[in-house]
């Protein structure tokens, strides 16, 4: 019988990627390293692909680190709002939905590493400092939204914004995001400093202003 000759199989094709999967791994990576670190054949490596599918979808590497800050922009900002905005619920639901989410094990969460190593950027960068400035400014902006639907007066509401950013970065910068029983324990301690249920139901006196709990 004529033995079968078997032809040698072609090598895989580079799995095929689109500028989301480059902007999604720089995420991952700037949650993990600083900006500096970031690097074009290091991304590539990482991928298991080479440059060339980089430079389908961006012109070099400062076109990625934009289109990383926008990508952030957006997260922190309208994306959020829709997704609490959308959720069904009380206002007060919607806000501990909030905390649930910004104190998680994800890295690219409100406050989480990702915000971090950003932060961080901005510090030398005037344009990131803007944008995070702009986000800074839109995410008290819809918390003031949620206390005030909530029953908080305007004044409470103001100071319970500031508070929760406060909190919520805060508490980012010492956890560890694989500690899944002290991410519980901080998501009770957000919820009972930061949902003060029973001050929005009758309760005329400021919470930053001495009274009592």
């Amino acid at each position: 019988m004529a033995r079968q000759t078997v032809k040698p199989q072609k090598p895989a094709a580079e799995p095929p990627l689109g500028r989301k999967d480059w902007i999604e791994a720089a995420v991952v990576m700037l949650a993990e390293d600083n900006v500096e670190a970031l690097r074009v054949d290091t991304l590539a490596e990482k991928l298991g692909v080479t440059k060339g599918s980089f430079y389908w979808h961006f012109e070099g590497r400062e076109d990625l680190l934009s289109a990383v800050v926008e990508t952030w922009r957006l997260r922190m900002t309208s994306e959020t709002r829709a997704l609490i905005v959308d959720t069904s619920g009380t206002p007060w639901e919607r806000l501990e939905r909030l905390i649930r989410i910004a104190v998680s094990h994800r890295q690219d969460v409100p406050g989480g590493p990702f915000e971090m190593t950003l932060r961080d950027w901005a510090r030398r960068d005037a344009k990131v400092a803007s944008v995070v400035h702009e986000v800074d400014t839109e995410r008290v902006k819809f918390l003031r939204q949620l206390y005030r639907e909530a029953g908080l007066s305007d004044g409470d509401a103001d100071d319970y914004a500031e508070l929760h950013m406060a909190f919520v970065i805060g508490t980012r910068l010492t956890l560890s995001p694989s500690d899944r029983e002290e991410i519980r324990r901080r998501r009770r301690v957000g919820t009972a400093l930061l949902l003060p249920r029973e001050r929005a139901v009758g309760n005329p006196k400021r919470p930053f202003s001495g009274a009592q709990p």
